[in-house]
């Protein structure tokens, strides 16, 4: 495995491993596990999970759940299951090394009520490619774009599953297309601004199949105040 540094998650005993070059985990990871409210004991699914950070977090937030990651890249799957085996969460917590598109509902014993995930953000043809190809793969939609996510998604939530996303705000609409063309409505929109009167940097949606509520757009989440201090909203995103 390759060098590595070592994070304490929470301030606590919990301990997180990721590469000390490679792909590392992002704000986004924090941004959206702090929107994801499970409903009692549910069966969730992290696509592109990384070194696990947020099954990591939500385990910490909810101890009931169960989780399932799936992470194409092998070393970053090394992570993940070196983290979990290092926190004791083996029976909450089960990573599996595959491309989440030959996933089927036997694999994770049952179709999961919750899909999250922190997918790739930039199209395949676009800017530069980062040279680092843990970097790449995460970064750029290579291995996973946000239609085969949808498509996945379908297939792998139950009837009234939902789906959690952060994505850059600018691809708002093509999120929005790409849901429709798979029988997803959004239940949830929130926009993530570095500061008021700044444009959205991000956006975070909870998409849900076969659902008739009404789509809630809440205020949006801003990481400094005007006193250009950090909000209360960034710092309960590393509270327990």
């Amino acid at each position: 495995m390759e060098k590595f540094s070592a994070d304490l998650l929470f301030s606590s005993q919990k301990k997180i491993s990721q590469p000390e070059k490679g792909y590392r985990f992002s704000l986004d990871s924090f941004i959206l596990a702090a929107h994801i409210k499970p409903k009692g004991f549910e069966k969730i699914i992290d696509v592109g999970c990384g070194c696990g950070i947020m099954p990591l977090i939500l385990a910490a937030r909810y101890p009931d759940l169960r989780i399932t990651g799936i992470e194409i890249q092998k070393e970053l799957y090394k992570f993940a299951r070196k983290n979990i085996l290092a926190n004791k969460l083996e029976n909450k917590i089960y990573i599996i090394h595959e491309n989440i598109k030959n996933i089927m509902p036997s694999d994770i014993k049952g179709k999961a009520d919750i899909i999250i995930s922190n997918p790739p953000y930039k199209k395949k043809n676009s800017g530069r490619l980062n040279p680092d190809p843990q970097k790449a793969i995460a970064r750029h939609e290579i291995t996973l774009d946000i239609d085969l996510l949808f498509k996945c998604s379908k297939r792998l939530l139950n009837e009234q599953g939902r789906l959690y996303i952060i994505f850059p705000a600018q691809r708002f609409s093509s999120i929005i297309q790409t849901m429709g063309q798979y029988k997803f409505v959004p239940e949830f929109i929130r926009f993530v601004h570095i500061k008021k009167n700044a444009a959205a940097k991000r956006v975070i949606i909870r998409a849900a199949k076969n659902s008739g509520k009404p789509c809630t757009t809440a205020p949006p989440f801003y990481i400094y105040g005007s006193d250009n201090k950090y909000t209360n909203d960034y710092a309960c995103l590393f509270k327990p």
